[in-house]
Formats: structure tokens, sequence, C-alpha cells
């Protein structure tokens, strides 16, 4: 992976080999992003089809998803740090937002090698009056004994502001991502 994206991504997860696999849940969004032929993807009781070449946005999910197929898996799944992916798919967030327990299908043919360039094509620098990434380094590095003080001296704006852009960004309020960590 770019050394660029590692800042957003946590890591790129292959896939393959197998009829089903598992993503246990995490505090950060992820894409799935299919390889060939079709697959269901299950989140609590409710499926949805990935056809081959299709992407899906995943807001953090508590449960596990399981994706299947009848035939053999070949997908990658891209774990974002926090709200790492609002940096990529800024025009889709308010969408996701809207309807957070469901997947929101965001292009076709997303290939393997192509990753790192595909990234940094997307890669969009926050419009945010502050920096979510660095609130999110901070809660990373302190867990959950956070200083709520030195957090909003980093964003430099009303509590009321920071918890409503925190919870736009990254699914999740700013005391639920804190005790996460």
């Amino acid at each position: 992976m770019d050394k660029k994206l590692k800042k957003y991504i946590d890591q790129y997860n292959l896939i393959e080999n197998c009829t089903s696999h598992e993503l246990m849940p995490n505090g950060g969004m992820v894409v799935l992003m299919n390889q060939e032929t079709s697959c269901e993807v299950q989140i609590e009781d409710k499926a949805y089809t990935l056809d081959g070449f299709q992407a899906i946005l995943l807001n953090a999910y508590e449960v596990s998803v399981l994706v299947a197929s009848d035939e053999t898996l070949n997908f990658i799944a891209v774990r974002f740090r926090g709200a790492g992916a609002s940096f990529f798919y800024e025009e889709e967030m308010e969408a996701l937002m809207q309807r957070p327990q469901e997947p929101l299908f965001i292009g076709k043919s997303i290939l393997r090698e192509e990753l790192d360039a595909y990234f940094k094509n997307r890669l969009k620098p926050s419009k945010l009056p502050f920096n979510i990434m660095k609130i999110i380094d901070l809660l990373d590095e302190q867990g959950s004994d956070y200083s709520i003080d030195e957090v909003l001296a980093i964003a430099n704006v009303p509590r009321k502001t920071l918890d409503k852009m925190f919870n736009l960004r990254t699914g999740l309020t700013f005391k639920t991502y804190a005790n996460l960590t």
C-alpha cells in the first residue's frame, strides 16, 4: 500500500479460495470489492447481491458480516481507519448516514492491481473546519483516557459542533468511538 494512503486505510484484505467469509465487527468503514463472480453479503437478517467487479461501502457495523457464494470467492475488504473513508467517498457520506445499516453500492471495475491508484485518485482533503484524522489519531493514542479539552483544542470548535461533525463522518458518536479504542 502507498505510504500516503496508510494514514486513512488500515489494510487491504484479500479473501480468496473459499465459498464464505465472515468479516468481524470493527469501528471503521469497509469497502468490499468483488473481483469475480457474484456473491451475497449478509448483514443481520438482510442479504445484498454484489455482482462481479462491483464494490460496496459498509458503515461501521456492530455484528459480523457474512460474504458467501456458490462459487469460489475472490474479493478485497478495504478497512479504513476511523473516518478515513470520508476522505475518499465524501459525496456518498450523507446517503450512507441516512441509511447506516445498509451498504452503499459505489462502483464497478475496481481491480486489485489498481487499488493504490484508485484510492489516490479518489483522495480529497477534508473541507471540515477541523481535521478529524488528528482527533482520531489522538483517540487511538490515548484510548478511552482521552481528554475532551485537548480534543476540543485541536478541533477549535464548540463541543456540540464536534459531536455533530464526528457523528456525520464516522457514523459513531465521539464518546462511542473513544470507548472502542
